[in-house]
């Protein structure tokens, strides 16, 4: 491909860093860089407690399994998002309430939001920012999980930076993960970081992190090392890539302003055609990725639209697959609508890479538009 979707932004400032991890010798968990990029990123999302995991779905399995979910326990999680929500669930043998979304922003629709809690009692609702916009019913959500004593897990893997009501995206939920996968606004290859405010779930995290195995310390004698409490994991993330994380974030201003001003030149270029979220005045969202959604096409024709920009190498990304169609896993769906599976079907995600605004000739592409019409 000539134009990705999205790619980090490298440069010599990873090398220093992973070259220090190197000559350091430790190149495994909890290093040096572990620790400032941990300390850092917290003071980012105003959260005191804050791990490096492997992935946004270990992250969330180990959220899920850090609040004792249990397989009678039911979980809210939104019907347009990443697999790793609903897996997550069905990892814990627990049953995923899928509740439809909204169309402005892509995220939980409060109305069946509420009318899931009413019915079902979920134990928890993974609240999901998508594409870098902040979802639009993010307080009313909140505010009705604190009133029906419901934990919410904020998932804003693909929203770091972004504003809502000028709170930093990630600082509402209970426990809140961004993943740092190598396309996502930092990226480290393949990575999380799960964040709290609460000390006894960070502990719970940190020990199920950790192979549920306490006595790892410097102060504790060696043959306590190996003692395991229980069923646990080994989900922590490798210092050299922490390393890469501490370099990321040195740049993360300037790579979020890139991303923004990419994301308002396609809505100027495209002014005629629907862009699958709006720019609300309640949020400031980092454009992470942009999709236009072609809803007067057919499903062939726009799979024929998005043949032919990847054969001219440039990206593009259908919408996610709808969580109501993953099978397996044992599931209720709320809806009033099914918005994600025309989503699935009709949206073109076009490469956002943060390097460059708008890279290759547009008339083309308007032009391959206009002909599929």
């Amino acid at each position: 491909m000539k134009y990705r979707i999205n790619t980090p932004y490298l440069t010599n400032l990873e090398k220093k860093y992973l070259n220090d991890v190197i000559a350091s010798k430790w190149i495994s968990v909890d290093g040096k860089y572990s620790k400032i990029f941990e300390k850092k990123f917290g003071n980012l999302i105003n959260k005191k407690f804050n791990l490096l995991v492997q992935s946004g779905t270990s992250a969330l399995h180990l959220a899920l399994k850090a609040l004792n979910v249990k397989p009678k326990d039911k979980i809210i999680v939104p019907n347009f998002t990443c697999s790793a929500n609903i897996n997550s669930v069905a990892q814990c043998n627990a049953t995923a309430l899928v509740v439809e979304i909204e169309k402005d922003t892509l995220g939980l629709d409060f109305d069946l939001v509420k009318k899931a809690i009413l019915k079902y009692k979920p134990k928890i609702l993974q609240l999901v920012h998508v594409y870098g916009f902040p979802a639009r019913d993010t307080f009313k959500i909140i505010n009705l999980c604190k009133k029906k004593k419901i934990i919410v897990i904020e998932d804003a893997s693909e929203a770091l930076g972004a504003k809502y009501k000028n709170i930093p995206v990630g600082s509402f939920g209970d426990i809140s993960i961004f993943s740092l996968r190598s396309e996502k606004m930092i990226g480290v290859g393949e990575g999380a970081i799960i964040s709290t405010n609460n000390s006894k779930i960070f502990n719970n995290i940190n020990l199920l992190a950790s192979r549920n195995m306490p006595y790892r310390g410097k102060k504790h004698p060696y043959w306590k090392k190996y003692i395991c409490l229980g069923e646990g994991y080994n989900y922590q993330m490798p210092h050299a890539l922490a390393a890469i994380g501490v370099s990321q974030l040195k740049k993360f201003n300037y790579i979020k302003k890139k991303k923004i001003k990419i994301g308002k030149a396609y809505r100027k270029i495209f002014k005629n055609y629907n862009f699958a979220q709006k720019i609300n005045n309640y949020s400031k969202p980092v454009f992470w990725l942009n999709g236009i959604i072609f809803k007067n096409l057919t499903t062939s024709k726009v799979r024929s639209l998005g043949n032919y920009l990847m054969k001219n190498k440039i990206e593009v990304r259908s919408g996610f697959y709808p969580s109501s169609r993953i099978r397996g896993v044992k599931k209720l769906f709320i809806k009033k609508n099914n918005y994600s599976s025309l989503l699935f079907e009709k949206l073109l995600i076009l490469p956002s890479k943060w390097c460059v605004i708008i890279p290759w000739d547009f008339a083309d592409f308007t032009a391959s538009i206009s002909c599929s019409k």
